[in-house]
């Protein structure tokens, strides 16, 4: 005599593994923010505000450099650079806000290479508007 069970037989449904996808983007652990990470975004911030505040000034003064253009004695170079300068200062305006996160998430040399950012734009915006001047 053979006892065989005809009941149910316990089965457990099969788990699929999570995807990576589904983890999510960040699946390593969370770096916590250095203590002192503000420091360097806001002497870039500072340093920037100036120097922007006189690039301003030059843009705004600039078209008078203008003035001595005729159709004999065209000043197309300095009309290009005058839209470069602007597009450059608009840019570094922008900028003033990208090196809080990097800041604050990187390293220390990341966060002092960023904050470098809206003081380059700047500059490069004086520089080309002096060059289209004439005076650089």
């Amino acid at each position: 005599m053979s006892t065989s069970s005809a009941g149910p037989q316990a089965t457990t449904p099969a788990s699929p593994s999570p995807s990576p996808s589904l983890a999510g983007p960040f699946t390593g652990p969370r770096t916590q923010p250095r203590r002192a990470w503000w420091i360097a975004p806001l002497a870039g911030v500072l340093v920037a505000v100036p120097v922007q505040l006189g690039a301003a000034f030059l843009l705004l003064m600039s078209p008078m450099a203008l003035d001595s253009c005729s159709s004999a004695d065209p000043c197309g170079h300095t009309e290009a650079a005058m839209g470069a300068s602007l597009v450059l200062f608009l840019l570094a305006l922008l900028s003033l806000g990208v090196p809080w996160y990097p800041a604050k998430r990187k390293s220390l040399g990341v966060g002092i290479g960023v904050s470098l950012i809206p003081l380059g734009l700047t500059l490069a915006s004086i520089g080309t508007l002096l060059a289209g001047i004439g005076l650089g």
